[in-house]
């Protein structure tokens, strides 16, 4: 039987319940969790807390009450309506303002929801220069922070290849398929419902967050995406659509390289 997917959207979720000390399964207040933001955290739980090795407590952060959030389910032919469907996917769409763009080579981990930088890479042939986009880690060494005086640290927005620095962007994020939904093309489904929702909803944010009103009353939002993709799935973005900024570097987020890559999106007809 053919396998349908679909996706149940949810916008800017409390997530004052959820422990991310704890697993989904384990939650103590499971029952005051909006339920399809339980199965976006059931999804990362999966692909990113015991498939990629993520801390646990790093997995959720300030930007998922902030956010959009988009759940994936498939349903086949014939299957019981009255039967609780399984979460096979989620992303998330980040509005302005951002962080500033992750320093080049750096090695970041999340500790009671903050950035930390343990250390960066350097290229082994020029260790005072920073690995370019997509650079195989044989041809890298790393320097701990402990061991180096200059180490990056966290720095005022800059201009990079596609972003000028200033101008307000939406990153898209927490994109995970469950590992038997793979190949089915439900990750460009989650990716293209997105950009759909954000090229029809360009004002969303404006209209229903405070802090992302503030970031565009000179600059208003333009219809650039940003999204920070794991430097293997490069590949996969860009057949969506998205180019890789040079400048913004490779850095390592948990020990997985990542790379920064932009779409614009036509907005002007909205």
């Amino acid at each position: 039987m053919a396998a349908t997917p679909y996706t149940v959207f949810l916008a800017q979720p409390s997530t004052d319940a959820y422990d991310p000390s704890c697993q989904p399964a384990a939650q103590p207040r499971k029952a005051e969790i909006d339920p399809t933001f339980f199965d976006a955290m059931k999804v990362r739980h999966e692909v990113f807390i015991l498939e990629q090795k993520v801390p646990l407590e790093s997995e959720i952060d300030e930007d998922d009450p902030r956010s959009c959030h988009w759940v994936a389910y498939l349903t086949t032919d014939g299957d019981d309506e009255t039967l609780p469907k399984k979460p096979v996917g989620t992303i998330r769409v980040v509005p302005y303002p951002q962080a500033p763009h992750p320093t080049p080579g750096a090695a970041y981990s999340i500790i009671d929801g903050a950035f930390v930088v343990k250390g960066h890479w350097v290229k082994k042939s020029d260790r005072s220069q920073a690995p370019d986009p997509g650079m195989p880690q044989s041809e890298l060494d790393f320097i701990p922070a402990e061991e180096d005086s200059a180490a990056p640290s966290e720095e005022a927005e800059r201009a990079t290849s596609l972003h000028d620095g200033k101008e307000p962007y939406v990153k898209l994020g927490r994109i995970a398929v469950v590992k038997p939904a793979r190949g089915t093309g439900l990750g460009a489904v989650l990716v293209q419902t997105t950009l759909d929702w954000i090229q029809a909803n360009p004002t969303f944010f404006d209209e229903h967050d405070s802090q992302a009103a503030a970031a565009t009353t000179t600059t208003k939002f333009n219809g650039l995406v940003c999204l920070h993709a794991q430097a293997y799935a490069m590949g996969f973005y860009t057949k969506l659509g998205f180019e890789v900024d040079e400048q913004m570097g490779t850095w390592w987020e948990e020990g997985m390289p990542h790379v920064g890559m932009f779409r614009r999106l036509d907005i002007q007809s909205v």
